[in-house]
């Protein structure tokens, strides 16, 4: 594959929100699952767990999940000044989840923070490599893989949509699924036969989100 080859892929990418009842094959979701830890990892921990669901009852219980979860946060925010604003946004939080054939739940886990221990046996303050402004390296990793997953589903023909909305059921998607500390649910994945053609979503040209620093001439 060229290079321009590679952006005209990615260029068709999308995420997928509406799928057809077909399933999908075990063979193939192992391969999604085999594109996603070729992903780079920090320190090559590979600090990811992926369960996959496809057992028809079980998709319908994480379904009835985000929905409880989300109607609950439609009302506390229509006590507010922003109901409007938010509307049926949070009806996205689980409609791709109700036809998807299979949904993924990324798990990321907890590793002490290795450069924190190494300043600290220095002597040195910790503090600046364990607060939240550190960088999550786990998460970055997981998400890596993520995208590997995506482009995997991709080149199958596949439709995918990887959503954070569903995080407002995190409690109940761990408790559903047995994931434990310290490993932590990243989003999910809503997998399927794609219904439909949206269109290409808009991107921000370069100008407006790349800086260059480059040699005078």
């Amino acid at each position: 594959m060229t290079g321009p080859d590679m952006m005209a892929f990615l260029a068709t990418r999308r995420s997928r929100r509406s799928f057809t009842p077909r399933a999908l094959p075990r063979d193939l979701l192992e391969r999604l699952l085999e594109a996603a830890i070729t992903a780079p990892s920090s320190s090559n921990r590979q600090p990811w767990r992926f369960a996959v669901v496809t057992a028809a009852a079980r998709r319908a219980a994480i379904v009835d999940a985000v929905r409880r979860r989300t109607e609950v946060l439609k009302d506390i925010i229509r006590r507010g000044h922003h109901g409007d604003d938010f509307g049926n946004y949070g009806d996205f939080f689980f409609e791709p989840l109700e036809t998807a054939a299979a949904i993924v739940i990324p798990q990321h886990r907890d590793y002490p923070d290795l450069m924190a221990q190494l300043v600290a046996s220095g002597g040195g303050d910790a503090s600046a490599y364990t607060t939240p402004a550190a960088m999550p390296a786990e998460v970055c990793s997981t998400s890596a893989a993520v995208m590997a997953l995506l482009l995997q589903a991709h080149a199958e023909g596949l439709g995918a949509c990887w959503m954070a909305g569903p995080t407002v059921a995190r409690a109940d998607i761990e408790g559903l699924l047995d994931i434990r500390p310290p490993w932590h649910m990243l989003g999910a994945i809503a997998l399927g036969w794609p219904e439909g053609d949206p269109p290409a979503p808009g991107r921000k040209p370069l100008d407006r989100v790349v800086t260059w620093f480059e040699e005078p001439t």
